[in-house]
């Protein structure tokens, strides 16, 4: 298995960010067994951003690649392939790469999908625990003209609300 720390620079904000959603995918995980697959889906979910891991420049769908060809699970692959509602953002802004997604988005289809986008969602972009409120508006001001990634984001803030009442009780 590939670790992250072997892909970006030790002080960076990606490496924050992907060791925090790890972070609270161990605290979900002492709470509700995914065999530490969430864990592991955690470590692979923006490993896509790494420049020499990057194939299609969709961190989602390079990341669920490097997945598969490090041999781990298909549920694994499509949560990394899935996780925060990437389908969406693919489908407005990289219609080449529909065919990896297929017909329909599949983030909430899983327990461990939609484990890893609660702990996407709970991450900030520099390792910060943020309440879905707070990293909605974070996104929101950083991406501010990204019209296809704020769209995105909102098709899918029903399903993150879910995601909320259903994995926010673990953390209490």
């Amino acid at each position: 298995m590939r670790r992250p720390d072997d892909h970006f620079d030790a002080g960076s904000d990606r490496l924050a960010h992907i060791r925090k959603v790890m972070q609270t995918a161990r605290s979900i995980e002492a709470r509700r067994s995914f065999g530490g697959r969430l864990v592991i889906a955690a470590a692979y979910h923006d490993i896509g951003y790494a420049p020499d891991l990057a194939t299609t420049g969709f961190h989602p769908v390079d990341g669920a690649l490097v997945a598969r060809s490090d041999g781990l699970d298909d549920e694994i692959v499509e949560a990394v392939l899935h996780h925060s509602g990437a389908r969406a953002l693919a489908q407005r802004t990289r219609p080449d790469l529909m065919p990896h997604y297929g017909p329909e988005c599949r983030m909430m289809r899983r327990a461990l999908s939609r484990a890893l986008t609660f702990c996407d969602t709970h991450s900030g972009p520099r390792g910060e625990t943020f309440t879905l409120s707070e990293r909605i508006a974070e996104i929101r001001q950083r991406h501010t003209g990204n019209a296809p990634l704020l769209a995105s984001l909102e098709q899918h803030r029903p399903d993150y609300e879910a995601l909320e009442a259903e994995f926010l009780p673990l953390l209490r």
